[in-house]
């Protein structure tokens, strides 16, 4: 169970990464989504790209050129920059780990049984999805979804654990029906195989259960460092506003507290 425990300890990594906020020293929230590549940076609303920042120095809104002198060009860098300098560490945060954590639930739960229960695949996608539609990362490009910071940790903690449990107890069912075929032809010995499928599933719920605490309190040293940059990142986005007014109709980073 050692690969297990590890591999379930690297999903709890994505969701340390939330637990920052638990506590909210500061309440932060990103109104628009983000798309960031190497080059580019989108802000997105309802699927569209409103402000596109090229190259960190050139800036068009709703599709049109602004043109800016050098002080301003300079503002707009640093808005660039705040931006790459948290929101792609804070996907990786959300992200890391999770499919490998994903991937060992499954090969446990298959070892328990000749063939993938299709209700786990299915939990399985559903938590992939859930994940997806916040926090995206690929070869060449971050995303993240408009939501409130300061509640991060309500989605793992609640909503991605609640849709790994039902992954995992929801094959249950499955692995017992193939078990009892396994039964009626006298293949192995049931009584052993249903003992080890409890108690299997028993450790990883406890696992789970435990990493997720962990990550929490490990997002907690992540709060402070978070706040400040995007307490200097609002800042400098305002900088920004006073001199593009067009920017303010895309408020990307508002603090509450």
């Amino acid at each position: 169970m050692a690969f297990l425990s590890r591999a379930i300890l690297s999903l709890s990594i994505a969701l340390s990464s939330t637990a920052a906020f638990a506590q909210k020293p500061c309440d932060v929230e990103l109104r628009h989504g983000l798309i960031i590549t190497d080059d580019v940076i989108r802000i997105v609303d309802k699927g569209q790209t409103r402000v596109q920042i090229n190259n960190n120095t050139q800036l068009f809104i709703r599709g049109y050129w602004v043109d800016l002198g050098e002080d301003e060009s300079k503002v707009l860098e640093q808005f660039s920059q705040g931006i790459r300098q948290t929101v792609p560490e804070l996907v990786n945060l959300a992200t890391d780990g999770v499919n490998l954590g994903l991937s060992a639930i499954e090969q446990v739960v298959e070892g328990m049984s000749d063939k993938e229960p299709e209700v786990l695949k299915t939990q399985l996608q559903y938590v992939e999805r859930a994940l997806m539609d916040k926090f995206k990362r690929g070869d060449d490009f971050f995303f993240i979804a408009p939501q409130s910071l300061s509640q991060i940790d309500d989605f793992f903690t609640k909503e991605i654990s609640q849709k790994i449990h039902s992954a995992v107890h929801g094959s249950l069912g499955a692995i017992l029906v193939s078990l009892g075929d396994a039964f009626k032809s006298r293949e192995g010995n049931i009584e052993d195989r249903i003992n080890d499928m409890g108690q299997r599933m028993d450790i990883i719920t406890k696992e789970i259960d435990k990493s997720l605490q962990k990550k929490a309190d490990q997002l907690e040293l992540k709060a402070s460092e978070y706040c400040e940059y995007l307490n200097t990142l609002d800042v400098t986005e305002s900088r920004l506003q006073a001199i593009v007014p067009g920017m303010a109709d895309f408020d990307l980073v508002q603090i509450k507290s």
